[in-house]
């Protein structure tokens, strides 16, 4: 059973086993997860009780039958186009041809998004395409910025290596889900004969993040193995 924080400050008297106590958190938290209590943070911004605190931690929501993130920080409301996001897909469906190749795809619907609490980015989960009952997606981490916003694309290797690291990636199925858990992006995908998968990225020095692995969660017999076989 984990302590809450709140009741630690509402009891904490300044004794010295209490100090002691707060000073090996801060040591852990500095040293796993520096950006918590960095200056901007938004913990810091709250607890300080900065007027810009509400203003500067996204509100977000999915707009125009999901061809639209509408999202609104630093008193400015943004609306993102799913086709904005776009990335070179090493393993796409050519409609064309009928065959597999690298190409450079752009979104068609956002299909979820998550806000991550420690940092403000925005992971967009993206169906760039639905061909022959495939479909192919891809994961998209915006950065607000003041007065704007960058987009990264979150990278997921391959049997090949990726030509550019930061503009391509191997394919996703169908996103069921995107969420970050404390600092970690989890991505479900399924495929259509119910392959599903869990997809993570860990922490970076680039908001893009870093491919961490991928988790089987349901492989169907007449398959071989199960989606995380071609990441």
């Amino acid at each position: 059973m984990s302590i809450s924080l709140i009741d630690i400050a509402t009891y904490y008297e300044g004794l010295p086993h209490q100090k002691h106590a707060l000073e090996i958190l801060q040591q852990q938290i500095e040293s796993d997860r520096p950006a918590l209590l960095e200056d901007g943070s938004p913990f810091i911004q709250i607890w300080r009780n900065s007027p810009q605190a509400a203003e500067t931690f996204p509100r977000v929501e999915i707009i125009s039958n999901s061809k639209q993130l509408q999202a609104q920080w630093g008193g400015e409301i943004f609306t993102i186009d799913a086709s904005e996001m776009n990335v070179f897909v090493m393993d796409a469906p050519d409609p064309e041809t009928g065959t597999i190749k690298a190409r450079e795809m752009s979104g068609d619907r956002i299909v979820d998004y998550s806000v991550d609490p420690q940092t403000g980015n925005i992971a967009v989960g993206v169906m760039l395409n639905y061909y022959a009952a495939t479909t192919t997606s891809a994961v998209f981490i915006i950065d607000p910025q003041p007065g704007g916003y960058a987009i990264y694309r979150g990278s997921i290797p391959g049997p090949e290596p990726l030509p550019d690291r930061d503009f391509s990636t191997y394919s996703l199925s169908s996103i069921q889900s995107v969420r970050f858990v404390e600092g970690y992006l989890q991505v479900v995908e399924i495929d259509p004969p119910g392959n599903m998968a869990l997809v993570v990225f860990k922490p970076s020095n680039s908001p893009a993040m870093e491919y961490s692995g991928c988790l089987n969660l349901e492989v169907v017999e007449s398959t071989r193995g199960g989606l995380c076989s071609k990441h």
